[in-house]
């Protein structure tokens, strides 16, 4: 007589995150995953921490100094009112938003190439279609917290918190991150 085991529960979220450390560990210990730790500049209790990939020189000052710009992006914002970032929204922007870089298959974007103006009309015309039509959209500066060649948008949502990201296309959206506003009272500046 057969005895049948029950099926397999899936992977716990604690598995999960266990799996996710350890391969950033390895892969920290080949030498191929850097970690760089920004302590607290003017926000005490927030710390900033990146994730670099250690290939050529150039990429690694590259992602050094995109990490930089983060940390002074998010530094210079307005703190968040608590229970803030339980908001659903910012999965749905995310969503639209790499579904459109992404288009037409959102499940393997095409090859990495730099944004052009269609694409940020493209992920405006997204953003206006959810529900947001006063949401900023452009290509990404040189001093924005975001890679060149990306689309900088911003989402502002009631009480002065805002979703800020960037795509790359060919790459997809970055998490989607609800933040403060800037001291000028804006998500980003046109």
């Amino acid at each position: 007589m057969p005895v049948y085991a029950a099926p397999v529960p899936p992977a716990s979220r604690r598995r999960q995150i266990f799996g996710l450390v350890l391969t950033m560990l390895v892969l920290a210990a080949a030498g191929t995953l850097w970690w760089v730790f920004r302590p607290p500049r003017e926000s005490p209790g927030r710390a900033t921490i990146c994730l670099i990939n250690k290939a050529a020189e150039q990429e690694e000052a590259e992602a050094e100094a995109l990490c930089r710009r983060r940390d002074s992006d998010e530094a210079a914002r307005r703190p968040l009112p608590p229970r803030t970032m339980m908001d659903p929204t910012a999965s749905r922007v995310w969503r639209a938003v790499n579904d459109a870089a992404c288009a037409p298959d959102v499940y393997s974007c095409p090859s990495r190439r730099p944004s052009t103006d269609q694409d940020v009309e493209r992920i405006r015309r997204v953003l206006r279609d959810e529900g947001f039509p006063d949401a900023v959209v452009r290509l990404a500066r040189p001093d924005d917290p975001a890679p060149a060649g990306a689309v900088m948008y911003a989402v502002t949502l009631p009480g002065d918190i805002c979703i800020v990201a960037d795509v790359e296309l060919g790459n997809g959206a970055r998490p989607a991150d609800i933040t403060g506003t800037l001291p000028s009272g804006r998500c980003l500046d046109t």
